[in-house]
């Protein structure tokens, strides 16, 4: 597993964006290491942050933003 972002905006003191790249032990029918390209809204609960909800993968600052405040492109 791999993180390719975790981002929070200065003036948003409870969310946070992460994305992650899960590389699996087993391989596609090319040979290539299946890969899987996740991301998150993550919420601040008292001292922990929980995953909020499941939204699209990003490594780009301002679509995680959007992503945060919900005015980015929803996961279908």
């Amino acid at each position: 597993m791999q993180v390719d972002l975790l981002y929070q905006p200065p003036d948003v003191a409870d969310k946070k964006y992460l994305s992650l790249t899960v590389t699996y032990n087993y391989a596609t029918d090319s040979g290539k290491p299946q890969k899987e390209f996740l991301g998150y809204v993550l919420k601040k609960e008292g001292q922990e942050w929980k995953v909020d909800h499941n939204t699209n993968y990003t490594k780009n600052e301002q679509t995680a933003k959007d992503l945060i405040l919900g005015t980015g492109k929803p996961k279908i």
